[in-house]
């Protein structure tokens, strides 16, 4: 799923080109294009942050059903700019989206500029030759993103002398021909954005094609985050709700990620969200619920094989390998000391017990303050002194206490008849 423009993160590294988007669209809701080129390393974000703004761009008023998105008020089409005005009301406006087209590096001359349209051509009934508008007509009033745009120039280098023609003045100029039919001029007004990554082949912009660079009014560079706790954000944001497995990703092991991507120097940001995806797949895979420091290992030597240096894959495996086995060692020292705990709470509980029962406690019911006058059985109890020891202060030294008038036995050797009382043996 896309991201929203405005749930983007933003950062030193891309905080530019925020601003150059919002100002190029602006001006192109005045009619006035501002040309806008991106320049960064693979993974940065640059063309993630281009077609995340389509949505914020306004909308536009046209002539209804006009595939060149005439002004009412100035129309430039074929169909529409020499009719009066009474009859160009009579067409009625509409209300659309501002276009946002793109041109890929597949892309034919033909589907760029326009071609015969085949349809009319064939109708049945009344064939009309006429001419199909191509994706640069058609972004009339908008944007057309051009992603890497300088292989784009280097694979096909008539499509970039078309733009040169566009991006030339304001409007720019598109010129349709077709054999058979009569060439087409059209005043155009397209604003052109352009994405490129000077440290692939065939280069930078500017040393392929200085004059369309040139063209360019603005040129931003993007750098990718610094900081982990910024691209700990960014890889928050990545995880999609909707279409994440069944198993909890921790902020601990997406902060473990966004570490080891910014203190290893690591080019793209693909890499850490895709050691996150491996990750999450592994943990279902093993049938966990949680993603742990295994997970990321596993994540890890998937996904950054063909993205670092062998020896340096090599030194990352061995410390999340390590980091691995420091965590587990530390959830079996928990483990055991809750165990540990468990099992001495019941002997420390008897232990407190026992101490309660070995402490005499003079001033408890039945204790050896308690007067003869005041036990109702004190004539069948045994007599016995309390020496003056621990709490008995010395207004108890001559009383006694009273136990029972027998020894204790064993249940054993109590005969049964003696074990067992009756209800009606009980005294009333």
């Amino acid at each position: 799923m896309q991201k929203s423009y405005r749930q983007l993160v933003r950062h030193s590294g891309n905080q530019l080109l925020f601003t150059a988007v919002e100002l190029s669209i602006l001006a192109t809701r005045h009619a006035l294009p501002l040309h806008l080129h991106v320049e960064g390393l693979r993974g940065t974000g640059k063309t993630t942050i281009l077609r995340a703004a389509r949505g914020i761009l306004p909308e536009i008023v046209r002539v209804r059903g006009c595939l060149y998105n005439c002004d009412p008020h100035h129309p430039h089409c074929p169909e529409h700019r020499h009719l009066a005005m009474a009859a160009l009301a009579h067409c009625g406006v509409e209300t659309i989206p501002m276009p946002f087209l793109e041109i890929s590096h597949s892309a034919k001359v033909a589907t760029v500029v326009g071609s015969i349209d085949l349809d009319r051509l064939t109708q049945h009934q009344g064939p009309t030759a006429a001419i199909l508008p191509g994706t640069l007509a058609q972004a009339h009033r908008g944007i057309v993103l051009v992603d890497e745009i300088n292989r784009l120039v280097d694979t096909n280098p008539e499509i970039a002398d078309v733009l040169l023609d566009v991006m030339g003045t304001k409007p720019g100029r598109l010129q349709i021909e077709e054999v058979g039919l009569a060439r087409i001029e059209l005043p155009i007004s397209v604003t052109v954005w352009a994405a490129s990554n000077p440290d692939e082949d065939p280069g930078p912009l500017d040393g392929i094609r200085r004059q369309l660079a040139d063209r360019f009014d603005l040129c931003v560079g993007v750098k990718a985050p610094s900081e982990i706790k910024t691209l700990s954000q960014i890889l928050t944001s990545s995880v999609t709700p909707d279409h994440a497995p069944p198993v909890n990703l921790p902020q601990e092991a997406i902060d473990t990620v966004a570490r080891l991507y910014v203190e290893r120097n690591i080019e793209s940001v693909r890499a850490a969200e895709a050691i996150l995806i491996a990750a999450r797949m592994h943990c279902l895979y093993r049938g966990a619920s949680t993603v742990a420091t295994e997970d990321i290992l596993a994540g890890a030597t998937l996904a950054l094989r063909h993205r670092v240096s062998p020896e340096a894959l090599l030194d990352i495996i061995n410390s999340l390998h390590n980091e691995s086995c420091a965590h587990t060692a530390t959830e079996q020292k928990t483990a055991s000391a809750s165990v540990e705990q468990i099992a001495t709470t019941p002997v420390r509980l008897l232990s407190r017990l026992m101490d309660v029962f070995k402490t005499a406690n003079p001033h408890s019911p039945g204790g050896p303050h308690i007067a003869e006058s005041s036990s109702p059985h004190f004539g069948t109890y045994r007599h016995v002194n309390v020496p003056i020891t621990g709490r008995i202060g010395e207004e108890h030294k001559d009383a006694r206490s009273v136990a029972p008038p027998l020894g204790a036995r064993r249940l054993a050797d109590i005969p049964l008849p003696e074990r067992v009382t009756s209800e009606e043996e009980l005294p009333s």
